[in-house]
């Protein structure tokens, strides 16, 4: 009596199943590799170039920012890094009760410390902060070296802004500028490196100081990075060291000259200045060099560069804005022996 329509089966096109599934797995690799280009290009770390096992000694340490795990969780592979982390923290927390170090102590006696600061781009209240802590926390401090970016774009009175932060430290200092530095000057067809001269004075300089030798150099300009006057400076201040003998020689410059994990160095603009950068770390290397502290990446580490094995610590940024970690200065303790520790300290 009735009649029954029976709906057409719809048929399945394998060769539709496979390009939507090809589809959804290329916009799922353009999403991630979106993720990973935007974060290296904002805090200048490359994540596929991390050590896992620096990694978990930068999280054991309070170093890695929790941007970068969120990073880590959403690819799945926190499980095991938070087991061996929960692992460390224990074990830790049991040397500590039965009243173990967990660093072995200087075997050299302490010569003197100063403070290391960069990259505060402007936010004057959190340099305030980071000179008043650590004149609080180091009262022995000694003087202090600035890293270059105390700016946003290097106007005059951004600088005089920084300036008087400065100032009211109450402690000496000695700043090589950085490349945010330079940009107002540039922009007025001055030499760029100007308005930083007006305010602070030279842009590369060195002293001695408890027979120990400073050499703070100016790379802060990516187009032209060492000129011609500056290089031969550098040639005559090595010299003298080899002559002079300090107990030890440290380099401050703005850009690192290598970095393992990040392409914010020196060439990363105008690829010729990667040949300035290699040329010079064989002649700190020959001059005998104990260790290069830079900026501009706005992140803490302490590495090595793999030619030439001198040691290399960037310093974290005191800016709040576009910085991975918190907001932080170092703290160097140079010991008799020439050698040295720094500590990587969060601006509270």
């Amino acid at each position: 009596m009735f009649k029954r329509n029976h709906a057409k089966r719809r048929s399945t096109n394998i060769v539709f199943v496979i390009f939507r599934l090809c589809l959804s797995l290329v916009m799922f690799v353009v999403l991630l590799l979106g993720i990973y280009s935007a974060y290296k290009h904002f805090s200048g770390l490359d994540p596929l170039k991390l050590n896992p096992q620096a990694i978990l000694s930068e999280l054991l340490a309070g170093k890695v920012p929790k941007e970068f795990l969120g990073i880590l969780s959403s690819a799945k592979v926190t499980q095991g890094l938070s087991d061996q982390i929960n692992q460390k923290v224990l074990s830790q927390q049991q040397s500590k009760e039965i009243g173990s170090e967990s660093q072995p102590e200087p075997t050299s006696q302490l010569a003197f410390r100063f403070v290391l600061i960069s990259d505060s781009h402007s936010d004057n209240v959190n340099l305030g902060k980071a000179l008043s802590q650590a004149k609080s926390n180091f009262p022995d401090l000694k003087f202090i070296i600035g890293l270059g970016d105390y700016t946003e774009v290097g106007t005059i009175n951004e600088l005089k802004n920084a300036k008087k932060e400065l100032d009211s430290s109450g402690l000496r200092y000695f700043l090589v500028p950085g490349d945010h530095d330079l940009w107002d000057c540039r922009n007025r067809a001055l030499p760029p490196v100007s308005c930083f001269s007006q305010v602070f004075g030279p842009s590369y300089q060195s002293f001695t100081f408890e027979n120990f030798r400073f050499i703070l150099l100016n790379n802060s300009d990516n187009y032209v990075g060492f000129d011609s006057e500056q290089s031969k400076w550098i040639t005559q201040e090595l010299e003298k060291t080899k002559t002079e003998k300090p107990k030890g020689t440290f380099v401050f410059i703005h850009e690192p000259l290598f970095h393992p994990s990040s392409d914010h160095i020196m060439g990363w603009v105008e690829k010729e200045l990667k040949s300035q950068a290699g040329g010079l770390l064989f002649q700190l290397k020959e001059a005998g060099v104990a260790k290069v502290f830079s900026g501009d990446i706005h992140y803490f580490s302490d590495y090595s560069e793999p030619k030439t094995q001198i040691p290399m610590v960037t310093i974290g940024a005191v800016t709040i804005e576009r910085n991975p970690q918190a907001p932080r200065f170092g703290v160097v303790s140079v010991f008799e022996d020439g050698s040295t520790e720094v500590e990587d300290v969060e601006i509270k």
